[in-house]
């Protein structure tokens, strides 16, 4: 545990503040943009004030990501205090986030370890906690990177989504594909692939799209030992809190589930109605600690 390492993540990780401050883990803000005003999620607007604004505003938000120069300050002053950095990203497939952290942390010579998490919200912080557990296990800085990168390469995750207008929006369905959605009632399932947000299947009903996603996750989950299962959504507060019972009660302790929301700059893109699951498995030796 000899060097000096300074955590980093970006806010669609959803992050609790009170874990970041308790961790010193530094948040990097995305932004959503109501007309010409950008205002850094869980910073300048919480998800309460969003999901208002977003029910009455006539022009859907646009998102933004960081600009390099609040990384060149960030990594600037981390410089100062820090031996190096390790970051972890919403998905490059997503946004110039991850790039633009790696380009300002070359920039002003701050050592700089970069995880790409190919996804994004809670499953992020996932991977940031796996480097911390091996860190203060006294791992090598290389075998907590490569343990991190290994991490972002398990997790995977599926959400029902309820109003196609905020994928259409975002380029994830084409026009004729919105207007046949709209008019049939269709409830898109999508997933991540190659870091990047893709249809994975589409049901008529929302119980056969959850019947679904859940079906496919009983199929992931059959051989292993052990599953960290995050329960996402977005104004489905009540749906999500069933489904976590429902999965403590089909999985019970070989499932470690936690409960969060999409943050606005995500929340932005799937819209309200959105709720699924991320989630990574663990062997009971990696559980352990036997990581190397």
């Amino acid at each position: 545990m000899g060097e000096r390492i300074a955590w980093i993540i970006d806010s669609t990780s959803n992050i609790d503040p009170e874990f970041a401050r308790a961790n010193d883990v530094h948040i990097v803000y995305l932004s959503v943009v109501f007309g010409e005003k950008a205002y850094r999620e869980n910073l300048d607007i919480g998800e309460e004030e969003f999901l208002r604004r977003l029910r009455e505003e006539r022009v859907l938000p646009t998102t933004t990501q960081p600009t390099i120069g609040e990384f060149v300050e960030l990594y600037t002053r981390l410089k100062a205090s820090y031996d190096l950095g390790i970051a972890v990203h919403i998905s490059s497939g997503l946004s110039g986030t991850w790039a633009t952290s790696v380009k300002a942390a070359e920039m002003v010579g701050f050592p700089l370890y970069a995880v790409d998490s190919k996804m994004t919200v809670h499953p992020m912080v996932w991977i940031l906690e796996e480097g911390m557990r091996l860190h203060r296990a006294g791992k090598p800085v290389e075998v907590v990177v490569r343990w991190m990168n290994e991490v972002a390469s398990r997790l995977r995750a599926l959400f029902v989504v309820d109003d196609i207008s905020h994928l259409h929006r975002g380029g994830r369905l084409t026009r004729a594909e919105y207007i046949v959605g709209s008019l049939l009632r269709i409830k898109p399932i999508i997933t991540f692939e190659d870091g990047k947000l893709v249809p994975f299947d589409k049901e008529r009903t929302f119980a056969r799209a959850k019947a679904r996603v859940f079906a496919e996750l009983d199929r992931a989950l059959a051989d292993v030992d052990f599953a960290r299962v995050g329960v996402i959504h977005c104004a489905m507060a009540e749906e999500a809190s069933r489904w976590v019972e429902d999965l403590r009660g089909r999985y019970g302790d070989k499932v470690e589930l936690v409960l969060r929301t999409f943050p606005p700059v995500i929340a932005a893109h799937v819209g309200p109605g959105t709720v699924g699951f991320g989630w990574y498995t663990l062997s009971a030796a990696e559980r352990a600690g036997e990581i190397g």
